[in-house]
């Protein structure tokens, strides 16, 4: 339907019908009221492409149903030319998942296989072509996947962050998470676990050393981290070399 409006290849007359959630016709003022709600409304169109009738949804969860939805099914579908508009769309769904409540696996699964559609398909995209926001986007979902996809595609990653356009912070804590998967004492201090109700940083190679290390990607000192989940830090560092 979007794609009709772009196009304008939808005829808009000036009598169309508004139903409200209840099936009512809405008047004027109602349908200006809800004029955010017509993104996520049933749009019915006759065989001329004019638009007759406008039933208007639950947008809350119109909207929560519409992130399950893959963006694409298959890498026929893919347009590597409109990537960027992908990319931020995948951003969004990934960061909203985790703060409307939902934190749905399927979203999660959704976003992870467009993402490794795009990198068969398109390559890994840079800053000269993508945003930031399209960039960090591939990062989140890596993150946000399992230890085996973190495992794959990390040296990708790094590499993207050797050439500028990744953050090594991101690569910093997804290194973290990996060795975190594994068991393994993390580098730069990034990873918190909770136990019995109370937050402990997990384990650390040489504490000693971390804020200098830490400071090679562009991090503050890790007590100044800690502190957001009121863990002392208080190990004297030491430089480098």
């Amino acid at each position: 339907m979007t794609d009709l409006v772009i196009s304008n290849a939808l005829v808009l007359p000036d009598d169309v019908k508004y139903y409200g959630l209840d099936g009512t016709l809405l008047s004027e003022e109602e349908r200006e009221a809800a004029s955010e709600d017509l993104l996520y409304a049933d749009w019915y169109i006759n065989n001329e492409l004019v638009l007759i009738k406008v039933q208007l949804n639950d947008s809350d969860a119109e909207r929560k149903r519409r992130k399950k939805e893959p963006l694409f099914t298959s890498i026929d579908n893919l347009d590597c030319a409109r990537l960027d508009a992908i990319l931020e769309e995948i951003y969004d769904r990934d960061q909203q998942n985790r703060t409307d409540n939902l934190m749905d696996e399927s979203i999660d699964q959704n976003n992870l296989e467009a993402i490794e559609l795009i990198l068969d398909k398109c390559g890994m995209p840079t800053s000269d072509t993508s945003s930031s926001k399209s960039l960090q986007g591939i990062w989140l979902v890596i993150q946000h996947a399992g230890a085996d996809k973190r495992e794959q595609y990390f040296p990708l990653l790094e590499k993207a962050a050797q050439r500028g356009d990744l953050d090594l912070q991101d690569i910093a804590l997804m290194k973290d998470r990996m060795l975190l998967d594994k068991n393994e004492p993390q580098i730069y201090g990034s990873q918190v676990l909770i136990n019995d109700g109370i937050y402990e940083l997990y384990q650390l190679q040489d504490p000693e050393r971390v804020d200098a290390r830490r400071a090679t990607v562009g991090l503050g000192p890790l007590s100044e981290y800690l502190a957001h989940w009121d863990i002392e830090f208080s190990v004297v560092q030491k430089p480098l070399n």
